[in-house]
């Protein structure tokens, strides 16, 4: 048997995502042949997605179909596909609650089942990689360029809670250029820019815009001993 992903098996998957929000869709008057034709670009930028990171994941074992099957973070991703077209579909056309909640609903699913809750309004570009990706959050106006690699426990949120309406004016999430890698336990935080090229290391903890082709990395941290904590060459939070 060939190692690859045929078109027709993630037109298959995305039907499968579909039905369960069905009554939802029903209620704005969307049939789910008339979802399945929204969703109709899903499966080649989802085997775009596929692709990149069994080229760029050794665990992957360049096998597209062992990724395919195994990999709920891949999972996170298609699902996220289908939320942003639905979601898309309903802002454009002002549709009523119905589109807006199945778009909701298969978030939600995919948070369940992998541990990554990615915002259905959020736009994440071509050839995208979530690796591991449990804790991962991606919020509402994230917008991720092409190319980029996310492990786990990033978080794409915004800089404080908001108590009212007044307070969501403007942009509250981040914007990520091509080709950025994120590695796991990073949290970028508030309506900075993080430039192309970028590499963000593990734990660094972001707020301000970082210009294309910087590396982001900690220097400095706390040691925890038997006597108490204390400070090891405290510095800034992070280094570009």
């Amino acid at each position: 048997m060939k190692d690859t992903v045929s078109v027709r098996r993630v037109q298959a998957d995305v039907r499968r995502i579909l039905r369960p929000v069905g009554e939802e869709l029903a209620r704005s008057g969307l049939t789910l042949a008339a979802a399945q034709e929204l969703t109709a670009d899903v499966p080649l930028r989802v085997l775009e997605d596929l692709y990149a990171l069994v080229a760029r994941d050794p665990a992957a074992r360049s096998s597209p179909v062992y990724a395919y099957e195994s990999y709920l973070s891949f999972r996170a991703l298609l699902a996220h596909r289908v939320a942003h077209e639905l979601h898309r579909f309903a802002v454009a056309l002002a549709q009523d609650r119905g589109v807006l909640v199945a778009a909701r609903r298969i978030a939600e699913w995919a948070k369940r089942e992998s541990g990554v809750e990615i915002h259905p309004a959020a736009v994440i570009g071509s050839r995208a990689v979530i690796d591991h990706g449990y804790g991962t959050v991606i919020g509402e106006q994230v917008r991720i360029g092409s190319d980029c690699y996310l492990l786990q426990n990033v978080v794409l949120g915004s800089r404080s809670i908001r108590s009212g309406p007044a307070q969501w004016v403007g942009r509250r999430h981040p914007r990520i250029g091509d080709r950025v890698e994120i590695a796991g336990n990073v949290s970028v935080f508030g309506p900075v820019t993080i430039g192309d090229d970028c590499r963000i290391e593990s734990g660094a903890r972001v707020t301000t815009d970082v210009p294309a082709g910087s590396r982001v990395r900690v220097v400095s941290v706390l040691q925890v001993t038997c006597c108490g904590v204390r400070e090891v060459e405290h510095a800034a939070d992070r280094a570009l």
